[in-house]
C-alpha cells in the first residue's frame, strides 16, 4: 500500500473512533456555520439512498479533482460502504483530514475540521457519489413518484433530470464505476468533478 493509501486509512481509523461523538457534533454543526456548507446557497440535491442499497461490501481511495465556477481544488476521500453504513472521510492532496461522513440508513452524520474548504456540501458529496456508482435500479427506486428522475442511454453515460430539466451528468472510463474514472458534470450549480477511484485492500 503506498503512503497516499496508508495517510488515507490512518484518517479513516481516527474517524472510526470518533464514531461514538458524531451525534453531538452532527447537532453542533447544523446549529453553526458549518464549514462544510457552500458559501452561497446551492439548489436541494436529490434524496439520498440507505447503504444496503448498493447490494455489495466495497472500500476505495478516490482522487477528485474539481472545478467549481473559479476554484479549482484536489482532494481524496476514502469510501467504505457495507449495508449496515456508509462512511467517507475527505483528504487534503497532503493527506490531512476535512471532513467525516457517515450515515447508518437513518440520517447522514457529518464533522469537519477548520482547513475543509467552503464549496464541499455533506449531503450534495453523497448525492453526488450515489448518483456516479450506485445502481441503476436502485436510483430509478429511490426516485419514482419524485421531480427527480434518472437515465442512463449509453452504457457510460448517466443522466439526472428535475422535472424533465437535466441536472447532472456521469461519464465513465470503464465498466466497473468503483475502479477508474469517471466525470461527474452538474449543469445547476456549475462544477464539475473528475474522479479516480481504486479499491483499498
Amino acid at each position: 500500500m503506498n503512503v497516499l493509501a496508508r495517510k488515507a486509512r490512518a484518517a479513516l481509523r481516527t474517524a472510526q473512533r470518533a464514531r461514538a461523538h458524531l451525534p453531538l457534533l452532527a447537532v453542533a454543526l447544523a446549529m453553526s456555520a458549518c464549514s462544510l456548507l457552500p458559501a452561497q446557497t446551492m439548489p436541494e440535491p436529490p434524496p439520498l439512498l440507505t447503504p444496503a442499497s448498493l447490494e455489495r461490501t466495497v472500500s476505495v481511495l478516490q482522487i477528485v479533482h474539481g472545478a467549481f465556477h473559479e476554484r479549482d481544488l484536489v482532494f481524496q476521500c476514502v469510501v467504505d460502504v457495507d449495508p449496515q453504513r456508509l462512511s467517507i472521510v475527505g483528504l487534503s492532496a497532503q493527506g490531512q483530514r476535512w471532513f467525516s461522513l457517515r450515515d447508518d440508513g437513518r440520517g447522514l452524520e457529518a464533522e469537519s475540521t477548520v482547513q475543509a474548504p467552503g464549496v464541499l456540501d455533506p449531503r450534495r458529496v453523497v448525492a453526488d457519489l450515489q448518483l456516479a456508482l450506485w445502481p441503476l435500479a436502485a436510483l430509478q427506486n429511490a426516485f419514482a413518484g419524485s421531480a427527480w428522475e434518472v437515465s442512463q442511454p449509453a452504457p457510460a453515460t448517466r443522466r439526472l433530470r428535475r422535472q424533465g430539466r437535466l441536472i447532472s451528468e456521469v461519464r465513465y472510463a470503464s465498466a466497473d464505476p468503483w475502479q477508474g474514472t469517471l466525470w461527474l458534470s452538474n449543469f445547476e450549480s456549475g462544477y464539475a468533478l473528475t474522479i479516480e477511484s481504486r479499491p483499498l485492500q
